[in-house]
């Protein structure tokens, strides 16, 4: 796969805001069992057979990071950057958001939901850019830590988007559709660096695009 060459400046940005783990598409598996040795335990005696019946309510405690690049329930994390006619989409989530489980698939029908979820992220089609820009999308990868061969208590999916731009100056707006993909999905914190200015948003269901 080809990756973009960003800038040294761009890419230590990224690196702050993602804590290294969307750009790379890296599972946090090892960062993942260390931060799971506080007292948010899942009863092991859960009825994991119908994972879509998961009780939500259930308490978090210090699994509620509100920084990029954590581990949270119903949020994701959008990491958009543009340099030059060169840009990314990158998107970190909780497996619970995508497909509702957060561990390694029991049967043929959870292997297939987590298949089908990695296709449509890789497509790239859960996210449009103003048409005055000009991009269309080229290398696509996604994955996710359910299919890592180290287990973890809190697994995510991983989205990198690359795109080249005709009109990157017109790059001004975003509109994220995966709210109606994925209902357990509640919020979107975007960061976002475009041609050197850089800002945040948080994107919901009734308020889905980021203008920048």
């Amino acid at each position: 796969m080809a990756y973009l060459r960003f800038s040294t400046a761009t890419r230590s940005w990224l690196q702050v805001v993602t804590l290294g783990a969307v750009l790379v598409a890296t599972p946090m598996v090892q960062a993942q069992q260390a931060g799971s040795k506080h007292d948010h335990q899942h009863d092991h005696k859960h009825d994991h057979k119908s994972e879509h019946q998961h009780d939500h309510q259930h308490d978090h405690g210090e699994d509620d990071f509100g920084s990029p690049g954590t581990h949270v329930h119903g949020q994701a994390t959008l990491t958009i950057v543009v340099e030059g006619n060169e840009a990314m989409v990158a998107l970190q989530s909780a497996a619970y958001n995508i497909v509702g489980f957060e561990h390694a698939p029991n049967n043929a029908e959870q292997r297939q939901e987590i298949n089908a979820a990695l296709d449509i992220l890789r497509q790239g089609n859960w996210f449009s850019i103003n048409p005055q820009a000009g991009c269309d999308v080229g290398d696509t990868d996604a994955n996710t830590d359910l299919t890592a061969e180290v287990s973890s208590k809190h697994s995510d999916f991983y989205a990198n988007i690359s795109l080249i731009c005709q009109q990157p100056a017109r790059f001004n707006e975003l509109t994220v559709s995966l709210f109606n993909l994925v209902p357990s999905l509640q919020e979107i914190n975007v960061q976002w660096v475009i041609n050197g200015k850089q800002g945040a948003a948080a994107l919901s269901l009734s308020q889905s695009v980021v203008a920048f």
